[in-house]
């Protein structure tokens, strides 16, 4: 996978979060139709850019956009 998809997936994701507030890795899969590793791609890159948070809940990592 190339770094301009991983960087497009990450738009993705962040536009899938901002509408639902939060999700897990299941939820995002099924939301946004991509691949589970391009999601943990893309969640590295907006973890790396300081974008999203992880947290665990009930037995199952959650991710939230960070707001600024």
């Amino acid at each position: 996978m190339i770094k301009k998809q991983i960087g497009e997936n990450a738009g993705i994701i962040w536009r899938a979060l901002n509408e639902k507030h939060e999700m897990g890795i299941l939820e995002l899969i099924e939301v946004t139709h991509l691949k589970k590793n391009e999601i943990l791609f893309a969640l590295g890159w907006l973890s790396k850019e300081n974008k999203v948070y992880f947290f665990e809940n009930e037995k199952e990592y959650r991710i939230c956009l960070i707001e600024n």
